[in-house]
């Protein structure tokens, strides 16, 4: 361990040059994001970088393409400014959702505008054939743009993801467990490779698209084939040890004897209860058709948004969040699962202290996740403490 921590430090000094430089491109290119188009004495006055950094920086950042100047800032004496802005065609990111069915992919620019998308069907959900579905597909839909470098692939999937490490720890809806997932996919692209939870995905892209919900405390719940959560503490995603953060899918609110079937394992989980695959194995239980709006369904729809809302009051009772983000997929969305989960989660605010957060639900289709997930590649040239990171 010693050793180990020597090594560190010992990099650390190495690469202590090249690592704030990444920083403050970092930082640079954060503010001409929020910015739109700038200046780069607003940058010196943003940043509290000197001009002679920030003047090398954006030259670099401008001749890599990262930024491209713009319209000419003319004042009242001296030489005119060229504004620069992020440039569009420079560096890509591919977004991946795999699901049990399909591979859905999203190219995404520097700005976060979606240049390419496409699906294909998923031939076997064994963590080599995924790997290999993956990487052809990005391949294709890549070549369509080589004037552009792709920085790498951010693949979404259902479960709990540890990030830093690349491996999917658990995920009911594909059958894997500890599975090095990314390492897998790394090694027939020879790039760079991210995997995370769906609901991470989402969220990273709801932050680079969203500034309001850069300093703020923000639970996210995405209600698909399978629950997932984020957290969002002063606008970073707190993923928790080993990715674990966010995994209350497979947690019960009551007892576990006689409670339905998991593909956990166990029974009586909120996945059970709350998911889509729950809501809908528990139509089958019953011999009701899975039709959203038919009555004799309308009964799963309610117990499940409100066994959701309780969970939520649960976690937001805890984290004190400013907001809930509801992201509802399309067999949600016509039902009564909503109003339910609404209405249990400000029930709850009755007993003790405390105002239940703001409530908003968004709609959420397949790709959502796809474009979120290559947002999230994007972000990290605009993240200083993941530069920081490594």
């Amino acid at each position: 361990m010693v050793r180990e921590i020597m090594d560190v430090r010992l990099l650390a000094r190495v690469g202590s040059k090249a690592l704030i430089r990444e920083i403050n491109e970092a930082l640079v290119l954060d503010v001409v994001r929020r910015s739109g188009t700038t200046s780069r004495a607003e940058i010196t006055s943003v940043t509290g970088l000197s001009p002679a950094t920030v003047t090398g920086i954006s030259s670099q950042l401008v001749g890599d393409g990262l930024l491209i100047e713009s319209d000419v800032l003319r004042g009242t004496g001296g030489r005119p400014a060229r504004l620069i802005e992020l440039g569009r065609d420079a560096v890509i990111a591919a977004g991946v959702r795999l699901s049990p069915d399909a591979v859905e992919v999203a190219l995404v620019d520097l700005r976060g505008d979606v240049l390419a998308t496409r699906t294909r069907p998923l031939a076997a959900t064994d963590p080599a054939s995924a790997a290999d579905a993956v990487v052809e597909i990005v391949t294709v839909v890549a070549a369509e743009h080589p004037a552009s470098v792709l920085r790498g692939i951010s693949i979404a999937l259902s479960g709990i993801v540890d990030r830093q490490r690349g491996v999917v720890r658990h995920s009911g809806a594909l059958g894997w467990q500890d599975v090095p997932f990314g390492k897998m996919v790394e090694e027939r692209s020879a790039g760079r490779v991210v995997i995370d939870s769906l609901v991470n995905s989402f969220t990273a892209g709801l932050v680079l698209l969203d500034a309001d919900l850069a300093e703020r405390d923000v639970i996210v719940i995405s209600v698909g084939a399978s629950l997932g959560a984020s957290m969002l503490v002063r606008g970073r995603i707190h993923r928790g040890f080993g990715g674990s953060a966010g995994g209350f899918a497979h947690s019960a609110l009551g007892e576990r004897t006689d409670g339905r079937p998991c593909h956990c394992g166990g029974s009586g989980c909120l996945e059970t209860w709350s998911s889509v695959w729950g809501m809908q194995g528990e139509l089958e239980r019953r011999g009701i058709a899975p039709d959203p709006g038919a009555d004799a369904a309308r009964g799963v729809w309610e117990e499940g948004g409100a066994q959701l809302g309780i969970a939520i009051a649960n976690a937001a009772k805890m984290f004190g969040p400013e907001r809930v983000v509801l992201v509802l997929s399309p067999e949600v969305r016509a039902t009564a699962f909503e109003k339910s989960c609404r209405t249990a989660l400000i029930s709850e605010y009755a007993y003790g202290d405390g105002t239940a957060p703001g409530l908003v639900t968004i709609s959420a289709d397949s790709e959502v996740f796809a474009r979120g997930a290559g947002y999230d590649m994007i972000t990290e040239l605009f993240t200083a403490d993941r530069a920081a990171a490594g």
